[in-house]
């Protein structure tokens, strides 16, 4: 028979830092046991790394392919045109050439291994500045940013998704696959209620709920009061870049 008394468990508190993969799992199953190890052992490079090659990878080996080339010109024609650009006959032309040459694909590899850190930084420094600065918190940048770089999981989860169901469809689209625009198909897109939904993405959600998650437990609040600030951010964001660049 077991003595209860010699029974002892292993609080977060103590435990170690789980590795890296089975932290990556965490924040998508278990979000809120995985920040209290985060916030206790601040770990940001492999996370950070992880992230971007998922990113890099999902967005850039499409474009080693015929389909995935004729795709990706496609999304970046229609992307010009939204902003007003006129796309002529020799700057497709040279876009044709460009892509054809597999350059595109490279460039989105490295690319965003390169703006993955610098997003993370600037992410990093607008949310330690209002919580330590303006909130009194007293948290370090380090500890944050790692909070910042596990949560991106969910980004990064996003993209490894929706680009081969893009892939499959044969269209690709900045919005994702994810936006709440299938919500009103009988609206023109250039509606701005359709514009608005259309920025909309479950993805982008689901990964602040788990960034208020990961604050939450770094800085001691509430998840419900730091995801719903989160939320009304996004969604004046959205509301801005439907009015200015959605037309």
């Amino acid at each position: 028979m077991v003595d209860p008394t010699m029974t002892t468990t292993t609080p977060v508190d103590d435990a170690p830092l789980p590795g890296l993969l089975s932290r990556a799992i965490g924040v998508i199953t278990s979000p809120g046991e995985t920040f209290k190890h985060v916030a206790r052992t601040p770990k940001v490079a492999g996370m950070l790394f992880l992230v971007g090659l998922v990113i890099a990878l999902a967005q850039g080996l499409p474009q080693f392919t015929e389909k995935g080339r004729a795709m990706a010109l496609d999304m970046q024609v229609q992307s010009m045109e939204r902003f007003g650009m006129t796309v002529t006959d020799e700057m497709y032309t040279a876009m044709v050439e460009r892509s054809q040459s597999n350059v595109n694909g490279y460039v989105t590899v490295v690319s965003t291994m390169v703006v993955m850190p610098l997003a993370s930084v600037v992410i990093t420094a607008i949310l330690w500045a209002i919580f330590n600065a303006i909130l009194g918190g007293t948290a370090t940048f380090k500890h944050v940013m790692a909070i910042v770089v596990h949560s991106q999981i969910i980004s990064a989860l996003s993209v490894a998704v929706a680009s081969p169901i893009m892939y499959a469809r044969g269209q690709m689209s900045q919005s994702g696959i994810a936006n709440l625009g299938a919500l009103v198909p009988m609206l023109d897109e250039s509606n701005y209620i359709a514009r608005v939904l259309g920025m909309v993405d479950l993805f982008v959600i689901w990964w602040l709920v788990v960034l208020a998650i990961g604050l939450a437990a770094l800085y001691k609040r509430t998840t419900t009061g730091v995801a719903t600030g989160l939320l009304i951010a996004y969604l004046g964001l959205v509301l801005i870049f439907a009015s200015f660049f959605g037309g």
